[in-house]
């Protein structure tokens, strides 16, 4: 099975420091007047694949464009560099895996058949890969770039790639999704931001302007711009219908209640030098794996500004320092994240800790304990050495209005773009343009 039964769910959290998450909403729509008198719907979608969690075996997946591990995973059908695919079996001996491609529209639903999606194969063989050195706990490192030789996309749009045991598709290892952009037509976006009352900080509204090729113009239908923030696909607005007045070239503007409210300062963890400092309040290497003990997180103070906007990544190569190809030399951690609620009592329905250790989604995280003695949460994930994005989420509402209370907002933001265009001829959404904004 190529992709899981869809469902309205993606909670891809990334960036964000989230409490009382309790599962992804359902599309809501609204009509409203265009400044052109048309009818416009506002649309924010909570679509997405229902991916296969990875096995017990599987560690620190990476999927990102050439050698830059903090970017979402976007390749293009005729330019810019090719996907990068990284991951650990945790065994010391490696063996031969098999990786395959699905298409599935912007909703996320499969669509094509791998033939109709790639030119060439519908499935690759992963044969590189290496076994760790001089490492506590041993672990075997896959490589795979494409597209590549054996396997060209002749589709753009929305993929999930699947990894399975040698020819086996029912031993599903993982998946993950990915994009495959097009290049074509002009996208322009910008960001306006406008004061919300009782509100510290502006929210923000993303605005497009999308020229079409000049194969599709003469057909205003049929387009969608979807905007992200954070790479956090639980929280995809869409508009369906563009504005008309400047044809060809047609104007998104989301409705200012879908706008973009600021978000809590999320956290970041820096295991790339296993010492004091950096959030490492102690280290114990006496133990195998290691241990690290991290500063604990409070409720009622800013997680601080974070170091770098990783849009929900995991970054090894460019995070561990001092080790020749990190790739195979880091060390797996033992690492205890806490943290302390208000007034150090226990929250309802308990604390769950999860980043992009666990693909951003609560459902896969950590669920933590209580330790009385200390006031506070306390749970363990096994991290390789690098930098991490991660949040904690509750039910609690009283936790959620503390923190919306109390937290600072984080001023720096990735905003990406993406604009579908739903092609009759080719039975699927094609993705004409992605463009990315830094505020």
């Amino acid at each position: 099975m190529m992709l899981s039964e869809v469902r309205l769910l993606f909670c891809v959290v990334c960036g964000a420091f989230l409490i009382g998450l309790g599962g992804c909403a359902s599309s809501n729509q609204t009509e409203e007047e265009g400044a052109d008198g048309e009818p416009r719907q506002s649309e924010v979608q909570s679509l997405g694949p229902d991916l296969a969690p990875p096995v017990r075996s599987i560690r620190t997946i990476q999927l990102y464009p050439g050698d830059d591990e903090r970017r979402l995973p976007i390749t293009s059908l005729r330019e810019g560099p090719p996907l990068t695919l990284e991951f650990d079996l945790m065994e010391a001996q490696g063996r031969p895996l098999t990786v395959r491609f699905q298409h599935a529209n912007r909703q996320w639903e499969e669509d094509l058949a791998p033939s109709r999606a790639l030119e060439s194969y519908t499935d690759d063989a992963l044969v590189e890969y290496q076994s760790s050195r001089g490492t506590q706990v041993e672990y075997t490192h896959y490589t795979y770039r494409f597209p590549n030789d054996d396997i060209r996309f002749r589709t753009s749009g929305n993929y999930v790639l699947q990894v399975t045991e040698r020819g086996r598709r029912d031993s599903v290892l993982f998946e993950q999704a990915f994009f495959v952009t097009e290049g074509e037509g002009t996208l322009e976006a910008r960001l306006e931001t406008f004061p919300i009352p009782g509100q510290q900080l502006p929210s923000v509204r993303p605005l497009a302007q999308f020229d079409p090729p000049s194969s599709l113009r003469g057909d205003p239908f049929g387009y969608t711009a979807c905007f992200v923030r954070n790479g956090r696909f639980d929280d995809v607005r869409c508009e369906e219908r563009p504005r008309l007045a400047s044809q060809p070239r047609l104007e998104f503007e989301m409705d200012r209640r879908r706008a973009f409210a600021p978000l809590t300062a999320d956290y970041t963890v820096d295991l790339g030098v296993l010492q004091g400092g950096r959030r490492i309040e102690r280290t114990d290497r006496t133990s195998s794996p290691f241990r690290v003990l991290l500063e604990p997180d409070y409720a009622r103070f800013s997680g601080g500004r974070p170091e770098a906007l990783l849009n929900g990544q995991i970054v090894v190569r460019n995070a561990v320092r001092g080790r020749a190809n990190p790739a195979l030399t880091a060390e797996y951690v033992e690492t205890t994240f806490a943290f302390v609620p208000p007034n150090e009592q226990p929250v309802q329905g308990g604390l769950t800790v999860a980043g992009s250790f666990s693909g951003m989604t609560p459902a896969r995280g950590t669920k933590m304990r209580w330790v009385a003695g200390r006031g506070r949460y306390e749970g363990e994930v096994l991290l390789k050495q690098g930098q991490y994005q991660y949040f904690y989420a509750s039910e609690d509402a009283a936790l959620t209005e503390e923190m919306r209370r109390t937290q600072s907002r984080r001023r720096d933001n990735v905003y990406a773009t993406f604009v579908y265009y739903e092609d009759p001829s080719r039975g699927t959404d094609r993705l004409l343009q992605v463009r990315s904004l830094q505020r």
